[in-house]
């Protein structure tokens, strides 16, 4: 097929030389039988024309070498970037315009807010340069591919095209919620708020305090207490509990829709919180990654646990694919003891609802994202939703695409929101 696209192509030119050729001999015919400076005048018009379009022809576009600047090769979901093109030649080649396309994946070129794509007007630079911007980049991993460069004669009758190939890529990393308030529950008469950063406090309360011993964390040492007792005492947390946050993300969703992929993507965020909360109180993490394939990274703390969690959580897809269910019931038996499980999923099964139930029966601490764009739900769903609070489950529902609006239910009728 490529073979006669080819052959089509080659002879298309060659009519199109033809073409212009006859042209020029009509009007030295014209010029010959009829005589006069008009005649004569249109057929050099006619032949400078001819010559500079086979100038045109003959000249290739030459080595061309294309430049991209867009300041870093990672950066963080919601921010601007501003991506610079620069085209080099070594000289000027007479074009009467010159197109220029940076290509891209199609998925970050859908963030744009204008296109890639330059027209140059004759000029005699050398250097050429235009920009655009990415208003609000989405998180994932991205590839610019290379650039595209065409030009035709004033007919549009040849044209030419050339490929610069200037892979690179770009990574961009989960956005996330600094958790940093330590207030508990702001009571009010019809609802009980949470922030953020009450959430996790949820998750690590502190039981009392005991003698410090040598290798226990001096973050975990409580000075009013030790002031009291004239003597280091440590804190020590709820024995079901421990230091320790397993996370667990179900990359299954219902659908490709922007709502689901919004909840999807805001469930993403909420771990990325976690995460960045446990570096800074040096706590252990972990985290559990399933969908058509399940990543785990075990319990640990410090600077390399954390990047590989961002790492891996900046590069996760959505699939609907892989039976969630299933790979969760063959891992769950594994879940260290003292850990609080937080389970991050866009959706419930009557399946994953049975299988929570057996871990609060073996008293884990059990802790439900449910990431929805609108309270509306399935009947069903909404049910399993209130049958894990009635178990003992701690659930929450952030809704409105974003964890300002966390919505948990408390014996039917009382709310609980992380903001």
């Amino acid at each position: 097929m490529s073979y006669l696209k080819s052959v089509y192509l080659a002879v298309k030119k060659v009519m199109k030389l033809i073409a212009l050729v006859a042209v020029v001999v009509g009007t030295f015919s014209y010029a010959m039988f009829q005589g006069g400076f008009v005649s004569w005048f249109l057929f050099y018009a006619v032949t400078t024309i001819f010559v500079v379009m086979l100038l045109y022809i003959a000249i290739p576009l030459g080595a061309l070498e294309v430049t991209r600047s867009f300041g870093q090769s990672a950066a963080v979901a919601g921010s601007k970037m501003t991506v610079t093109v620069t085209i080099k030649r070594k000289w000027p080649f007479p074009f009467l315009y010159l197109v220029v396309e940076d290509e891209m994946d199609e998925g970050l070129e859908r963030q744009l807010d204008c296109s890639p794509k330059m027209i140059f007007y004759p000029t005699v630079k050398k250097e050429l340069t235009f920009q655009y911007t990415i208003p609000s980049l989405k998180r994932g991993e991205y590839a610019f591919k290379g650039t595209r460069l065409e030009t035709s004669d004033m007919f549009g009758l040849f044209q030419k095209q050339k490929y610069v190939a200037a892979s690179e890529d770009l990574l961009v990393y989960p956005d996330y919620h600094h958790i940093e308030r330590w207030s508990a529950y702001e009571r009010h008469d019809t609802e009980t708020r949470l922030s953020a950063a009450d959430f996790v406090e949820d998750v690590t309360s502190v039981a009392g305090a005991r003698e410090y011993v040598p290798g226990d964390k001096l973050t975990s040492i409580d000075w009013k207490v030790s002031a009291r007792a004239n003597k280091l005492m440590t804190k020590e947390f709820e024995e079901y509990i421990g230091q320790n946050f397993l996370m667990v993300l179900n990359e299954r969703v219902a659908d490709y829709q922007s709502d689901t992929l919004e909840a999807f993507e805001k469930g993403i965020e909420l771990i990325t919180s976690v995460v960045m909360y446990s570096h800074r109180r040096q706590l252990q993490y972990g985290l559990w990654s399933m969908g058509e394939h399940v990543t785990k990274f075990p319990l640990d703390a410090g600077a390399d646990q954390q990047q590989r969690l961002v790492y891996h959580l900046a590069k996760v897809k959505a699939t609907r694919t892989g039976d969630f269910e299933a790979r969760f019931r063959e891992e769950s038996d594994q879940i260290p003891k003292g850990t609080s499980f937080i389970l991050v999923t866009t959706e419930l099964s009557d399946e994953l609802l049975n299988r929570v139930k057996i871990l609060l029966s073996r008293r884990v601490q059990v802790y439900v994202c449910l990431m929805v764009t609108k309270v509306d739900r399935d009947p069903w769903e909404k049910e399993r939703f209130y049958e894990l609070k009635r178990q003992g489950a701690v659930t929450y529902m952030i809704s409105d695409g974003n964890l300002s609006d966390a919505i948990s239910t408390n014996e039917g009728e009382r709310y609980e929101t992380i903001r």
